[in-house]
């Protein structure tokens, strides 16, 4: 019954952009877990694809464009909102977004993206109105990374928020793949951005060799701070995040986010073309960047072995 009402309800979306003349647009909640410009690559990318497509906010399409500015409780509200006001297609960036989003909403369809799998982060049931583009973050490829450049490493510090269930798997995958090298990984936990320095402070007295920030929406905020810190002690910051490596990371590898975003819009164009197969409504990011950023790590005391040059999708100078 509850596949046959979201169903029914896909069929409302498509009829009302084939048959109405333009006098009531489609109207897409947007909801994004904080500002950031990482995240804004992303969804530049969601709402470039419905543009190519000939979704064009103002005119055949309204987009009701919400952040929730890191406050995990408004992003509940925010999605009360989008119901109240009968939006035809929510989009989310973010993994709490698209957790809460799975959660509240029923009958609407919901397209996510910059999240990890809904299962991996504990969706036990997937509702049939979800859609979107999640990354499983390449633990082995990530790891033989850092020992390509810290071919010593020994013991490795990851700050994180054990509230977001994106960062949780993220050290739970990694941990996995550190300790089948051999190698100690600590962790400091931290519950906002004000945190990153303390525990910054408290990894780098367990005599690490280097940093990692991972899928961790709390610490990518801070991670101006984080960099340097990682600057003054001579630890290299390694992020599962490309462009994060702009804000002073030596070396940041996963997936492209504009793509990223793109990729998912389709996901969403595929809906309001009424071309949405239940058999791929969720899939996993297809592009991954490496991105260098030189000057970080020289003041990070990271020398970057030339095969790990030649791979680099970017190099920041």
């Amino acid at each position: 019954m509850k596949k046959s009402i979201f169903v029914f309800s896909l069929f409302v979306i498509v009829l009302l952009f084939a048959c109405n003349s333009g006098s009531k647009k489609i109207t897409i909640g947007y909801v994004q877990i904080t500002q950031d410009p990482v995240l804004d690559v992303a969804k530049e990318g969601v709402f470039r694809a419905l543009n190519d497509s000939g979704f064009v906010n103002g005119e055949n399409i309204k987009v009701l464009d919400n952040n929730a500015q890191g406050d995990f409780s408004m992003i509940n509200m925010i999605l009360q909102s989008f119901q109240s006001q009968n939006v035809d297609l929510i989009v989310t960036n973010s993994t709490p977004c698209m957790i809460a989003a799975a959660q509240i909403i029923r009958n609407t369809p919901i397209v996510f993206t910059v999240a990890t799998g809904p299962e991996q982060v504990g969706l036990k049931a997937i509702p049939d109105n979800l859609f979107g583009v999640y990354d499983l973050l390449r633990a082995d490829e990530f790891v033989g990374l850092i020992l390509d450049c810290i071919p010593n490493l020994r013991r490795i510090g990851i700050p994180y928020n054990n509230a977001e269930p994106n960062a949780v798997y993220s050290v739970e995958v990694l941990s996995k793949a550190f300790s089948d090298r051999g190698i100690t990984l600590i962790t400091a936990s931290v519950t906002s951005s004000n945190d990153i320095f303390q525990a910054g402070q408290y990894l780098v007295g367990q005599r690490i060799d280097a940093l990692v920030a991972a899928a961790d929406n709390t610490v990518y905020l801070g991670l101006q701070v984080l960099s340097k810190l990682a600057s003054e002690q001579k630890i290299p910051l390694f992020v599962s995040d490309p462009l994060q490596a702009e804000k002073g990371a030596a070396i940041g590898f996963g997936a492209n986010y504009d793509l990223w975003g793109y990729q998912s819009g389709i996901k969403a164009v595929d809906i309001l073309r009424g071309r949405a197969s239940t058999s791929n409504r969720i899939e996993r990011v297809t592009k991954y960047d490496l991105t260098i950023n030189r000057k970080a790590c020289t003041e990070q005391g990271l020398a970057v072995p030339e095969k790990v040059l030649n791979k680099a999708t970017h190099i920041i100078n």
